[in-house]
């Protein structure tokens, strides 16, 4: 039944998004859209490389699903521009395809 898996996934999902830590109160700062790739898969966690960011501090990203996920953001070191390395839990708590190249929005929280 695809319904079941759905509510795996779903509970995988609530689960991954219940470890990252909690979201400030405060709006944050928008940094950008940054179309986006799949990190290396080796690092665990949540996070974002992005040339958005200088240096490595709390910040959310959006997808374009709309979904909304803690993570922290370390720099590329890449030009502004060059798109950015979502970790693989990341794209897992997403929804996102591995294969996909989704635009985030990203917004710090430091």
């Amino acid at each position: 039944d695809s319904s079941q898996g759905a509510e795996l996934y779903d509970g995988f999902i609530a689960a991954a998004v219940a470890e990252a830590p909690d979201a400030p109160s405060g709006e944050g700062r928008f940094l950008g859209f940054s179309v986006t790739s799949l990190g290396d898969a080796t690092q665990p966690g949540l996070w974002l490389e992005t040339p958005l960011v200088d240096a490595e501090g709390p910040g959310r990203v959006v997808a374009e699903n709309g979904r909304i996920l803690v993570v922290m953001l370390r720099p590329s070191g890449g030009t502004r521009g060059s798109g950015s390395r979502l970790s693989l839990a990341g794209f897992q708590a997403l929804g996102l395809d591995l294969t996909a190249l989704p635009t985030l929005t990203v917004i710090s929280d430091a």
